[in-house]
């Protein structure tokens, strides 16, 4: 085992020093988005934003930096919170308030939600009500809390947003991963980011509501809590498949591949219990799939 580890360890910095350098594409596009959305991600006052469309290997080497800045967070972290959302994310606290003997024990996204609104720091239309995978949702936000010398608040690390616009105009779509840092001193800042535009290379397909490069992200519990009493509904029922230490699967776009498989059909044959059912098309898509730890998790 030790030795196949350092097999497919030599292959992966392998790869990644070719991605990196390879020549960039020279194709490029002029993706229009409204200001709200350029203000947000990038504190841009314009309309419009000039990007690198797909496959582009230098793109693929600014996510591959990105890739080794959020590993390099989640192994300081001590508990990590996606949540998936439909519009821009407004909310980047440096910390949050907690207070150990009075507040809810977080330990899953619902609750981390739940209690950033009852904090005042989210309203509950920024991030959907989903404690686990939303199948839906273009877009999320992970957040990645760390370590706090003051007992009554959790420091937040990062906030790694993750958004796919859908442009009519080129047809395609717009993918972006950007990470922010806020200290109590300053707003919070754009450290660092990849994006990239996939053209809709088929007309007569382009789809009419979103990219369905989902989910972003999908969370698998304990085997305990399958003894909750009463038993819940299959969409969480189904994921509670780790027996010891939970995890979450998490996807980036890839700059690196052509589309971002758009047309890609999903597997229907599993049953609706069964949680390959849902994350199953993800399959062939990227090369930016994590393994994350859920931590802590009380059952």
């Amino acid at each position: 085992m030790a030795l196949g580890a350092a097999v497919i360890g030599a292959a992966a910095i392998g790869y990644g020093t070719i991605a990196k350098n390879q020549p960039t594409t020279s194709a490029t596009a002029t993706i229009p988005l409204d200001s709200a959305r350029l203000t947000n991600y990038y504190n841009l006052a314009q309309t419009s934003i000039v990007t690198a469309v797909a496959p582009n290997y230098g793109s693929a080497g600014k996510a591959e930096d990105l890739r080794e800045r959020f590993m390099a967070d989640i192994h300081t972290a001590t508990a990590v919170f996606p949540l998936a959302r439909t519009g821009v994310n407004t909310v980047r606290p440096a910390t949050i308030p907690f207070n150990p003997i009075s507040d809810t024990f977080i330990d899953q996204p619902q609750r981390f939600r739940e209690h950033l609104i009852g904090k005042g720091l989210a309203t509950s239309a920024v991030f959907l009500d989903k404690r686990n995978v939303d199948e839906t949702s273009p877009n999320c936000s992970i957040f990645v809390i760390g370590y706090s010398a003051d007992p009554t608040s959790l420091t937040v690390t990062a906030v790694y947003d993750i958004d796919v616009d859908k442009i009519t105009s080129p047809k395609g779509f717009y993918a972006s991963v950007k990470r922010y840092v806020t200290t109590p001193t300053s707003p919070a800042t754009l450290t660092a980011y990849y994006d990239i535009f996939y053209p809709a290379y088929d007309s007569s397909l382009w789809p009419t509501t979103t990219d369905k490069f989902t989910p972003l992200w999908v969370s698998f519990e304990r085997q305990s809590r399958q003894d909750i009493v009463p038993a819940e509904s299959s969409d969480i029922e189904r994921f509670k498949v780790a027996r010891e230490q939970p995890f979450y699967l998490i996807w980036w776009p890839d700059p690196a591949a052509p589309t971002l498989g758009l047309y890609r059909a999903s597997n229907t044959s599993y049953p609706t219990t069964d949680p390959r059912r849902v994350y199953n098309h993800m399959a062939g898509r990227t090369s930016y799939m994590f393994t994350v730890p859920v931590f802590p998790s009380y059952f």
